[in-house]
């Protein structure tokens, strides 16, 4: 699809449609939104994430009420704060204002803003927002790969996996009041994806697995669902994103090196399997 900073509601509900359809049920029934949010939120145009949002809640019935407006604000502000260790503030803060502007009386809505109670200073324990984060990143990378990621920063290691585990897992991504785990490693493997970074990539398409259940062979139980049905929902995630991608276009189809991104195969062969632990 050519580059266009719009689409037609036609063009944005086929998407919809499309997304909806590849996403695994067990991500969540409401997985494909934050889905493409995430991958909007990279994309060369900032305003796409307010566009999308214009159009669930004018045309997409399930978000018309007032109410459900303001969760999917809700959802997609954990989005865009989720993205923050993921692609920095100044990207954010581009696609921020003009989703801000969608959602309509922008002053009154400034005024009444209110901090969330879980981001007051007084609120804030380190040492248990760290643990979260470590528990979260064992559980995304599991006990073999995450010591190695760690140890391939030298000697950088300690401060970049304190800011790793506290400020990236602790504070952004081990927060799960508004989205599942699931759903946030959806967004995450959607946004690392989307910047073309094909290791990281490779890293959260087993992280999905792993939490959809692949383990390596040795380690399942016979009543386990068999390890090739979970491979499948996972490529179903990766065309998910690359669907997004496309309809975007051209640009964000090979600043994304989309053709590059890691395949479920490559999870055996360049990481030794899904993990057995």
């Amino acid at each position: 699809m050519a580059d266009a900073s719009e689409r037609t509601e036609q063009q944005w509900s086929d998407l919809c449609g499309r997304v909806k359809a590849l996403i695994p049920k067990q991500v969540g029934e409401e997985a494909w939104y934050l889905v493409i949010a995430a991958a909007l939120v990279g994309a060369p145009t900032p305003t796409l994430l307010a566009s999308f949002y214009t159009h669930l809640t004018k045309i997409d019935a399930g978000f018309s009420s007032p109410e459900r407006a303001s969760y999917l604000s809700l959802r997609f502000r954990d989005v865009v704060l989720k993205a923050i260790p993921l692609i920095g503030m100044p990207r954010v803060l581009c696609v921020l204002s003009p989703l801000a502007k969608a959602e309509e009386q922008l002053q009154m809505r400034a005024k009444t803003s209110v901090l969330t109670e879980k981001w007051r200073p007084k609120n804030i324990n380190v040492q248990e927002i760290h643990d979260r984060g470590a528990a979260t990143a064992s559980t995304i990378y599991g006990p073999t790969l995450l010591p190695q990621i760690f140890d391939s920063w030298g000697s950088h290691k300690e401060d970049m996996k304190f800011n790793e585990l506290f400020v990236a897992y602790g504070l952004y991504l081990s927060d799960f009041e508004v989205m599942t785990p699931l759903e946030t490693e959806a967004v995450v493997y959607s946004t690392i994806s989307c910047l073309g970074l094909r290791g990281p990539g490779l890293w959260h398409l087993r992280g999905i697995g792993r939490l959809l259940g692949a383990r390596d062979q040795g380690v399942r139980k016979v009543e386990d669902e068999p390890l090739r049905h979970i491979e499948i929902r996972v490529h179903q995630m990766r065309e998910a994103v690359m669907a997004v991608v496309e309809f975007v276009g051209t640009s964000f189809v090979n600043s994304s090196n989309m053709k590059a991104w890691a395949t479920t195969e490559e999870v055996g062969n360049e990481l030794n399997g899904w993990g057995d632990d």
